[in-house]
């Protein structure tokens, strides 16, 4: 019997959870140039624009596998407090990529923009470049 395989459930079990390993995609932060667009969604006088602070990482995890290319485009509310919230991206990625690139942006902070001396919110619009990014596709 030396050399055998044992065909009972436990052994079943033991491949049905190798082959789910094997073919979970595996996250990757891909290194993506964060830039916020020149024009802001909200003009308002005696204004200053958010200005970005920090953001978790060096870019999104997106899973292995999931294509993304070219800039994506984001619009999101930077509040008074500088948190992100209310994030929407659009661009050429999958759905997948889209989703871990909003969680992306939604990690980042901003030095909120200062209207009348007071900081307020306001929608803002920024890009990530994946056109120079290693890895992207």
């Amino acid at each position: 019997m030396a050399g055998r395989f044992h065909r009972g459930p436990l052994s079943l079990a033991v491949a049905a959870a190798l082959i789910a390993c094997a073919h979970a995609p595996e996250e990757r932060e891909v290194e993506a140039t964060p830039r916020d667009a020149p024009v802001r969604a909200e003009v308002g006088e005696n204004q200053t624009d958010p200005v970005r602070k920090t953001c978790k990482g060096r870019g999104p995890r997106i899973p292995e596998g999931e294509p993304v290319s070219g800039v994506v485009k984001a619009t999101y509310l930077v509040g008074a407090d500088g948190r992100v919230s209310e994030v929407k991206v659009t661009g050429k990625a999958s759905a997948l990529a889209l989703k871990a690139i909003q969680r992306f942006i939604a990690t980042c902070t901003y030095a909120p923009a200062v209207r009348d001396g007071k900081p307020v919110a306001v929608r803002w619009r920024g890009e990530l470049d994946f056109t120079k990014a290693p890895g992207s596709r």
